[in-house]
Order: structure tokens, then C-alpha cells, then sequence
């Protein structure tokens, strides 16, 4: 019972501050993307703190200093509603890839695409896969790293699943170092999940994939570490 109300009291506070937020940085839309990453990061620095205040979940890294370097594509397992809102706060500014739907959101979907995230739409072919590419490069040209979930889709904790080809095309055609990041947020906010159990989420970032490998190379290392 108390983890179900701890669980609501965040939900509505994490809505009432997303809307807030979104609502009164408006103006920001307007100016440099410089400002928009600052109310990006503030937005997710204030929402971990509700989440810490209110459920006690709270999180920690290992290897990020070692890692912590720009020009890296980071592939990470994706359990949990809490890998997109607090990675890139440990990773910094980064490039991540959203379903265009997000974009109808109002004043959310306005300020994804102000922070110049690569919005996916399926079934498009080559034509989107090379602006995909383009813009990625782009990004990557202007200091921000990638974060990418190779799994597609948020998948159950201990579960082996297979790497869909986006982060394989990235590899191929970015030439840049992979670093694997493995977590467990799915044991304490699951995949659709309401309640949000209370405990320290550990995010592991490993040793770098170099550049150079074949594609179907790649695939095979980057399955068997996650």
C-alpha cells in the first residue's frame, strides 16, 4: 500500500512538473537550442529528485568516468521508463532516437524537436534511412554523443534479446566507438509499469567496441554482452 501511494504521488508530481516546465519554457523554443538543453537537463534533475524523495529509488554508476567520452555511440539495454529520462543527464547532450508520434505532444513533442532528436519513421526506406545517417553525423559533429536502445523496444530484466540493425547501421556508417550500457531499472520501474519500488538502480558502462569490425561481428559481440 505504501509503495502504491508513494508510486501515485510521483506520478502526479511528475506530470504537474512536466507540464509546468514545458508550459512556462515555451519562450526557450525561440532561442539558441543552447537554452533548451539547459531546461532539458533541469527537467530531468528535479524529476529524480522527486523520484528519489518520494518513491527512494535512486540510482548508481560504474565505469561512466572511464567512458565518459564524446564522439561514442552508447548502446543500452532498455527496461524501464527511467532510462529515457535520466541517461542522457549522465551521458550529457546526445542525439536519441523518437517515434514521430512524440512529436504531436504539446509543447513536449515541440521542445523534442527543438534538441534536434532524429525522429524515426518506419517503413520509409533508404530514403530516411540516409537523412537518419546525415543528421546523426551532423549531431555528432557538433560534440553530442548517440544514445541508442539496440533492442528497439524495453525488454524484461536477465532476458537475452536480439540487436535490431539500427545500432549496427550506426557502427557501420559512423566509425565511431561503441560503449554497451547494462542496467537493472526494470526490477524496480518496470516495462508499463505503475508501481515504482524503492532501491538503487545500477548503470554499468563497459569497455568500448572499437571501430573496424564487420557488421555481422558487431551484432554477435554486442548480443552475448547484453
Amino acid at each position: 500500500m505504501i509503495i502504491f501511494l508513494r508510486s501515485l504521488i510521483f506520478n502526479i508530481l511528475f506530470y504537474i512538473w512536466t507540464l509546468l516546465i514545458a508550459f512556462f519554457s515555451f519562450p526557450v523554443f525561440f532561442f539558441s537550442r543552447k537554452y533548451n538543453v539547459k531546461v532539458w537537463f533541469l527537467w530531468i534533475k528535479v524529476t529524480n529528485k522527486i523520484l528519489n524523495i518520494v518513491t527512494k529509488l535512486n540510482y548508481e554508476t560504474k565505469g561512466l568516468k572511464k567512458n565518459g567520452l564524446n564522439n561514442v555511440i552508447y548502446a543500452c539495454q532498455h527496461q524501464s521508463a527511467w532510462d529515457t529520462i535520466i541517461l542522457p543527464y549522465l551521458i550529457g547532450d546526445c542525439i536519441i532516437f523518437h517515434k514521430r508520434s512524440l512529436l504531436f505532444i504539446p509543447f513536449f513533442g515541440w521542445h523534442l524537436l527543438k534538441l534536434g532528436m532524429v525522429i524515426i519513421t518506419r517503413n520509409k526506406g533508404a530514403n530516411s534511412l540516409k537523412k537518419i545517417i546525415s543528421k546523426t553525423k551532423k549531431a555528432v559533429l557538433d560534440n553530442r554523443t548517440v544514445l541508442i536502445f539496440p533492442h528497439g523496444t524495453r525488454t524484461l530484466p536477465n532476458s537475452k534479446n536480439k540487436i535490431q540493425s539500427g545500432v549496427v547501421i550506426l557502427y557501420k556508417h559512423l566509425n565511431m566507438k561503441v560503449v554497451p550500457v547494462k542496467l537493472d531499472s526494470g526490477k524496480y520501474w518496470g516495462r508499463n509499469k505503475f508501481l515504482k519500488y524503492p532501491g538503487k538502480i545500477k548503470v554499468n558502462f563497459l569497455k568500448p567496441i572499437h571501430p573496424g569490425l564487420s557488421p555481422g561481428e558487431f551484432r554477435k559481440k554486442l548480443e552475448k554482452i547484453l
